[in-house]
């Protein structure tokens, strides 16, 4: 059956060149989901994510998400132990005020070894900032849910006295990605308004 399927799809390619560059793109995009849904797995097996329902998990198959996903995983399978809800709070909170591009400064320098004691987001969070300053000036923001608001109205383009509700429903129909807008871009007004809403 594969190799019958394999076969179609091969002789669909040599009889359609032209359209070559669109199946590719397909193609990569295919492989980069099945990439991210490994991750979303290994999270699962090494870290206790099982708890969140799977297409909760879902969610996060894009590139926004797969740096916290790689980071979490790493800590579980190098013996942390966190609070799953915990960390997928403050990652949602994150997204939220826009400050997302820290995860890429994480580090285990300055961790404790692997012992029974949990770690926290706030020392998972002091790993991804360059310094304390930079640590506490995030930390006020992380804390301010003024913050949240001017971010999603930003990310949207709206004026500080446009209904928010009515802007992100208008919003999402016209930039959902299935009508052609970014994923990426999505996955952040959606996090922002979902912390904004709850």
């Amino acid at each position: 059956m594969e190799t019958t399927m394999l076969n179609v799809n091969r002789h669909m390619v040599m009889e359609n060149l032209e359209l070559l560059p669109e199946i590719e793109k397909e193609a990569r995009a295919t492989l980069n989901l099945c990439r991210r849904c490994k991750k979303l797995l290994e999270l699962r097996k090494y870290c206790g994510w099982d708890r969140f329902e799977w297409p909760v998990l879902c969610e996060m198959l894009n590139d926004v998400d797969e740096p916290f996903i790689k980071v979490m995983t790493s800590l579980g399978k190098n013996g942390y132990k966190y609070s799953a809800v915990s960390m997928h709070k403050w990652w949602r909170r994150i997204k939220a005020v826009n400050q997302q591009h820290l995860i890429t400064y994480f580090s285990y320098i300055g961790f404790p070894k692997p012992s029974e004691k949990n770690i926290f987001w706030t020392e998972v969070y002091a790993q991804c900032c360059k310094t304390s300053e930079v640590f506490e000036r995030m930390s006020e923001v992380f804390r301010d849910d003024r913050s949240v608001e001017m971010n999603l109205r930003a990310l949207m383009g709206i004026s500080q006295n446009r209904d928010i509700k009515e802007a992100w429903t208008e919003w999402a129909k016209k930039n959902h990605p299935d009508k052609g807008g970014s994923v990426e871009k999505f996955v952040l007004v959606k996090a922002a308004y979902e912390e904004w809403n709850r």
